[in-house]
């Protein structure tokens, strides 16, 4: 056999080796993913209630941002602090929707859905909730979300962690933004 031959054959073996790995590999990493934060506010649990359950607030506190490409645009649908009230995002990359899907005196849970255009149908989904309960100091918060990979190239995302980080990060800026919203505006006034 001549020294091309065997180089090439060499190489498809080790691409054919390195698939099996990521298949292989892939199946066995974890297909969810989790991550909570928490921080103390000074506000009494009815302000964090307020600013929580209008999704039209969150625009002033929360670092929830889709990248969607530009021109990105936001919209409410339905009444605040009820369920089925959504925050929707739609731009040349797809829509992302954050609807309530359960508001009760002392949290919310919502659902996060993502869609690509329609010439690159991939979707996402996420869950989350936000609790709040009186504390010593005000309000203790607490932010958690949940996801699932229906992929192989999700379960190495989240081997390394890339969703999951940026999932705390999004978490951790909203909390200090919802503890600014409040201070800088301490007896409510103009909330609903």
């Amino acid at each position: 056999m001549s020294t091309p031959r065997l180089v090439f054959r060499a190489l498809v073996f080790a691409l054919a080796g390195m698939v099996v790995v990521f298949v292989a590999v892939g199946y066995l990493l974890a297909g969810e993913w989790h991550v909570e934060s928490q921080r103390e506010i000074g506000a009494p649990p009815a302000r964090i209630a307020a600013l929580v359950g209008d999704l039209s607030s969150w625009a002033t506190w929360a670092a929830m941002e889709p990248n969607l490409g530009p021109p990105t645009t936001r919209s409410v649908l339905g009444a605040a602090g009820t369920e089925g009230h959504a925050l929707r995002w739609s731009g040349p990359r797809g829509t992302a929707t954050l609807t309530l899907r359960q508001v009760a005196a002392d949290g919310i849970v919502y659902d996060f859905v993502g869609e690509g255009p329609e010439r690159a149908p991939m979707q996402w989904r996420a869950n989350g909730r936000i609790t709040w309960t009186a504390s010593a100091g005000g309000t203790a918060v607490r932010w958690y979300d949940e996801g699932h990979w229906d992929s192989l190239p999700g379960r190495w995302i989240g081997w390394f962690g890339a969703m999951q980080e940026r999932a705390r990060q999004i978490q951790t800026t909203s909390l200090a933004g919802l503890a600014e919203a409040v201070e800088a505006n301490p007896a409510g006034q103009g909330s609903r």
